[in-house]
C-alpha cells in the first residue's frame, strides 16, 4: 500500500571503540492484512526494508584501505561492545488512515581487521526491526 514519510532519521548508537553508529531502516512497502481486531487495528502489518548504515568512526581507527575485499564467509571479526544513544521510531502514514511506526534495533555488531575506502574499519551490525500501528489524525494524500 502506498504511504508518506512523517520521520525517518537515524537511531544512534556508541560502539566501545569510539565510533558512533547510524542505523535506519529504509521502508519500501508496507502490507497489512485485511482482517482487523474488535478495535478497528489490522491484525497483521509487514514491511520489505533495508538497512541503512554508517559509522562516523574516530581519526585513531583509521588505517590504509585494505587491498582484499571483504568476505563475509571468511573474514573474522571480534565483537564490539555498543550502547544506545537514542533509538528513534520512523513513522508513516498509510491511506487508510493508520501511522506505521518502525523502530531498528541492533543487537550485535561485528568489527573486522579491514579497512574501507576511506580507510574505516569495516563493521557489520545485526537490526531487528519493532513494528507499532496506531490510528493516525489524518491520512496519506
Amino acid at each position: 500500500m502506498d504511504f508518506s514519510v512523517i520521520d525517518e532519521d537515524y537511531s544512534r548508537y556508541q560502539l566501545g571503540d569510539g565510533t558512533l553508529l547510524k542505523v535506519k531502516v529504509v521502508v519500501k512497502k508496507i502490507f497489512r492484512s485485511p482482517q482487523t481486531t474488535p478495535q478497528g487495528y489490522p491484525t497483521g502489518v509487514g514491511i520489505d526494508s533495508e538497512n541503512a548504515v554508517a559509522a562516523i568512526v574516530p581519526d585513531r581507527l583509521k588505517r590504509e584501505p585494505s587491498k582484499e575485499r571483504m568476505d563475509y564467509t571468511k573474514d573474522v571479526g571480534e565483537e564490539v561492545k555498543f550502547a544506545a544513544e537514542e533509538e528513534r521510531w520512523q513513522s508513516y502514514i498509510v491511506r487508510d488512515g493508520f501511522k506505521i511506526l518502525v523502530k531498528p534495533i541492533v543487537t550485535k555488531v561485528i568489527r573486522y581487521q579491514k579497512y574501507n575506502d576511506y580507510g574505516e574499519p569495516i563493521y557489520s551490525a545485526n537490526i531487528q526491526s519493532i513494528i507499532n500501528i496506531e490510528k493516525a489524525a489524518k491520512s496519506a494524500p
